[in-house]
C-alpha cells in the first residue's frame, strides 16, 4: 500500500501581486496548515476554503475568499496527486463532496446522464398513470356526506340568491322524471336535488353530492320530457360515478405536483398547460362514460331513448352552427377589419360579460358542465339504444310539455355551452 504523506508542497499566491511563494501544507481533520519559508504558520479552516481543479488529473487549487468581494482571494496550488486522497481520508467531504474526487468525476457524469434519461419518463408515468390512480383511490374513499357538503358549498358560492324554488308545475315534472330514472339505480346513496336557473344558457351541470343545476334555456329547447330525461340521466351518472369529485381532486393533485416538480418557474407554466390538456382528455373520457351509463339508465327506466338521442343531436347541430359562424367569410378580403368575436357562452364581445354574477356562473359551468366528445357522440348513443328489447313506457303522458317554457333573464342568442 502506498504510504500517505502528512506534508505536501505547494505554491502560494497572495492575490495582491504576481509574486509566488513556496509553501508546505500539513493536513489535519479540521484545517490546512500553511508553513512559509520565513517560519510563518497560517491556518485555513476547511469551512473557509473553496476548491477547484484545473483539469481531471491536474493540480488542486485551494482559495480562501476575503470579505472584499472585489479582491482576488489568496490561493495555493498543489501538484501532488495524493493531496486530495489524503485530505478526504482525514476529513471526508471537507474539500467538497464525492463529485470533486478525481476517481469519482466520471461517476458524476454517468449519473447525470442516467438522470436525464430516467427522470423525464418517470415524471411522465407519474403524470399520466400515478395521478389518475391516486385520484380514483382518494375519490372512492370520500364519504357521501362530504360530497354533499362540498356540492352545497359550491352551490352557495356560485348561485347565491339567483336560484329560487321553481313553480309547482315545473317541480312536479322534474320530480316525476327523476323518480322514474332513479328506479334504475336502487340503493344509490345520494339525495338528488334539482334546481332550475332562469338563465338562457343551454346547459346543465352536476355538482358533487347530488346537486343538479338545469338552466331554463335547456328546458326551453326540449320538446318532450324524454329529452330532458336524457340530460338528467347523463348528469345523474356524473354524480353516481363521482366525476365532479374526481375532477376536483385531480385538479388539485396536478397543481401540487407541478409546484413540487418545478417550483415557481417557467417549467411550472408548461406543466400546468400540460395538466390542462390532460384534464381535458380526462374530462372527455368521463363525458363518454356519463353518456353510456346515462343511456343505460334511460333504457333500464323504460324511457324512450330517442329523447336522449334527439337532445344530443340538438347539441351537435348547435355546435356545428357555432363553429360555422366563427369561420371567416371567404368573400371578405384580409384587409377588411373583422368584427370582435362573440363568445356564444355569454353573447358579449371577446367573451366579456358585464353581469358579474352571470360571468361567475359561466366560469363554474365550464368546470362542472359537460364537454363535447366529438361527432360520434350521437352515433354511440344510437348504438347503445338498440341493446334493449323492452318497450318504453310514456313519460308524463298527460302533461303539456310546452307549459315548461319560461322567459329567461337574457333572451339574446342561444347561449349553448353544453
Amino acid at each position: 500500500m502506498k504510504a500517505t504523506k502528512p506534508e505536501f508542497s505547494g505554491t502560494f499566491y497572495d492575490g495582491r501581486s504576481a509574486n509566488t511563494y513556496p509553501v508546505k501544507l500539513l493536513l489535519t481533520k479540521a484545517q490546512v496548515e500553511l508553513l512559509f519559508p520565513d517560519g510563518r504558520r497560517v491556518f485555513w479552516p476547511y469551512s473557509k476554503l473553496q476548491m477547484t481543479k484545473t483539469s481531471t488529473a491536474g493540480p488542486v487549487r485551494l482559495e480562501r475568499p476575503t470579505s472584499n468581494e472585489e479582491a482576488v482571494p489568496e490561493s495555493v496550488v498543489i501538484e501532488d496527486p495524493d493531496f486530495l486522497h489524503e485530505a478526504h481520508r482525514l476529513a471526508p467531504g471537507a474539500l467538497g463532496t464525492i463529485w470533486n474526487q478525481p476517481h469519482k468525476r466520471k461517476l458524476r457524469y454517468v449519473l447525470m446522464i442516467l438522470a436525464c434519461i430516467t427522470v423525464p419518463p418517470f415524471i411522465f408515468a407519474l403524470w399520466v398513470y400515478g395521478i389518475p390512480a391516486m385520484t380514483n383511490l382518494i375519490a372512492d374513499q370520500v364519504p357521501t356526506e362530504w360530497e354533499e357538503k362540498l356540492g352545497q358549498d359550491y352551490f352557495q358560492a356560485i348561485f347565491k340568491e339567483s336560484i329560487k324554488e321553481p313553480d309547482p308545475q315545473v317541480r312536479k315534472a322534474l320530480d316525476a322524471i327523476s323518480e322514474r330514472l332513479l328506479t334504475a339505480a336502487p340503493g344509490q346513496p345520494y339525495h338528488f336535488r334539482i334546481y332550475v336557473h332562469p338563465s338562457k344558457l343551454v346547459n346543465a351541470m352536476a355538482l358533487p353530492g347530488g346537486t343538479i343545476i338545469v338552466f331554463q334555456g335547456l328546458i326551453n329547447i326540449t320538446e318532450t320530457p324524454e329529452e330532458l330525461a336524457g340530460v338528467l340521466a347523463h348528469e345523474f351518472q356524473h354524480v353516481l360515478k363521482r366525476h365532479s369529485t374526481r375532477g376536483i381532486i385531480r385538479s388539485e393533485a396536478i397543481n401540487i405536483f407541478a409546484t413540487v416538480v418545478s417550483g415557481d418557474s417557467m417549467m411550472n407554466v408548461i406543466l400546468q398547460a400540460g395538466g390542462m390538456m390532460e384534464f381535458l382528455r380526462y374530462s372527455r373520457k368521463l363525458e363518454s362514460q356519463a353518456d353510456a351509463e346515462g343511456m343505460k339508465m334511460v333504457l333500464a327506466a323504460r324511457v324512450d331513448p330517442r329523447g336522449m338521442i334527439r337532445i344530443f343531436e340538438k347539441f351537435e347541430e348547435e355546435q356545428h352552427r357555432q363553429q360555422k359562424s366563427r369561420e371567416p367569410d371567404p368573400k371578405e378580403g384580409d384587409s377588411q377589419k373583422k368584427a370582435p368575436d362573440k363568445d356564444f357562452r355569454n353573447n358579449t364581445p371577446n367573451g366579456k360579460n358585464e353581469d358579474s354574477e352571470d360571468s361567475k356562473i359561466q366560469e363554474w359551468a365550464k368546470y362542472f358542465s359537460t364537454h363535447p366528445a366529438g361527432e360520434d357522440r350521437v352515433k354511440v348513443l344510437t348504438q347503445l339504444s338498440k341493446r334493449s328489447d323492452q318497450k318504453p313506457k310514456p313519460l308524463l303522458p298527460d302533461f303539456d310539455w310546452k307549459t315548461m317554457y319560461r322567459e329567461t333573464k337574457d333572451s339574446k342568442g342561444s347561449g349553448f355551452i353544453f
